[in-house]
């Protein structure tokens, strides 16, 4: 899965297919080019169905904001959280298991406007509640995540480009290290973790896909995949969720890669490939050549994703891994980013032209797209 000679590079790619315009646009090129991460500002949807997000105080959305405040939607009624508030960007939403915290992690830019330290940050839900600092650090932090004991689970990336699987244990309030070589990860069921491991095997740099239980140190492998430099720093920068998931039931795993020049016919593409594996029959298709961002429904019957349907313009999906069905949502032209709100309504961060952003809720049962609160 090594880079083509002459080709595009993953700095080329994989902005475009996301649909990125402006200061997204700019910022993620430059990203992508010296290797640092970006908090992305994507909802979180709490387990009693509360949305968590960052607005601005004219209460905008935006999917790289600065100078933000944490609001809730709750029946859709948009509430911020005056106490609550960063001043750089601001995003990597996690809730705790119980729905009565969030972790989140803000960035200070430098004289380019790239980030030069991340803050880990943990909050209440209440009115009168005060964010307390975790960490700070001059490596990146990507993807927080509550355990099912309320600690918090986060990966650091040192300046060797190597990823650490890293917990905030609340009891003692210390940090420490569970596994080194994690490209990404994401909370799996019951207190496990699944991750995405670099290996090299021989004169190869190989992906696993594993379930890893922190208690016992114990891994389960799920999947594996040749691993080139660019899909590998693609890992390393990008929330796990504009990439790869997981259903509820472990069955279906998404995977969002660079096709390997192994392939062959070679698949000439702008951007990755899109691939559901389904974990116990032992097999694997390609969805799509394009393809992004890849969300499991709360009850696994539905995946969504984006992908391009012409220069410039994205569209969400929606993909039945049981009929093989797929259908484009009409009216989600700039969708950038996904999260399921209930197993019957999808959310979409849609982009426009001006590059302002939008949230969207659409009714999956009549197809009808309406704002996320009013």
């Amino acid at each position: 899965m090594t880079g083509r000679p002459g080709g595009l590079t993953t700095a080329d790619r994989l902005p475009r297919l996301l649909g990125m315009k402006s200061r997204t646009l700019l910022l993620s090129l430059l990203v992508l080019l010296t290797g640092c991460g970006l908090p992305f500002n994507r909802p979180a949807v709490g387990p009693d169905g509360t949305i968590a997000l960052f607005v601005d105080e004219e209460g905008k959305y935006d999917l790289l904001p600065s100078g933000v405040t944490l609001a809730l939607v709750e029946d859709g009624a948009l509430t911020r959280l005056e106490g609550v508030s960063a001043a750089g960007d601001t995003g990597a939403l996690a809730w705790s298991r119980d729905g009565r915290e969030l972790a989140y992690v803000e960035t200070e830019s430098g004289s380019w406007g790239l980030p030069i330290s991340w803050t880990l940050w943990l909050t209440g839900t209440d009115a009168d509640y005060r964010p307390v600092e975790l960490l700070r650090s001059e490596e990146a932090i990507i993807d927080p995540a509550f355990t099912s004991e309320g600690d918090v689970t986060y990966l650091r990336v040192d300046e060797e480009s190597t990823g650490h699987l890293m917990c905030y244990t609340r009891a003692t309030a210390t940090h420490s290290e569970l596994l080194d070589g994690v490209l990404s990860y994401r909370p799996g069921r019951g207190s496990t973790l699944t991750l995405i491991l670099g290996a090299d095997e021989g004169r190869l740099r190989t992906a696993h896909v594993a379930t890893y239980d922190p208690a016992s140190g114990a891994t389960e492998e799920i999947a594996s995949f040749f691993l080139g430099g660019e899909m590998e720093e693609t890992l390393l920068l990008f929330p796990a969720p504009f990439l790869w998931d997981i259903d509820s039931t472990g069955r279906w795993l998404a995977l969002a890669l660079f096709d390997p020049v192994l392939i062959v016919p070679e698949i000439e593409t702008d951007g990755p490939s899109l691939y559901l594996i389904d974990v116990e029959q032992e097999t694997a298709e390609r969805l799509t050549t394009e393809g992004v961002a890849p969300a499991f429904s709360p009850d696994g019957a539905l995946l969504a994703y984006i992908g391009p349907v012409a220069e410039d313009t994205n569209l969400a999906f929606l993909h039945d891994p049981q009929t093989g069905d797929t259908h484009r949502i009409d009216g989600s032209d700039g969708a950038a980013a996904l999260f399921w709100i209930d197993r019957g309504t999808l959310g979409l961060a849609l982009e426009s032209e001006d590059g302002t952003y939008r949230l969207a809720a659409c009714d999956l049962a009549t197809g009808e797209l309406g704002p996320v609160w009013r």
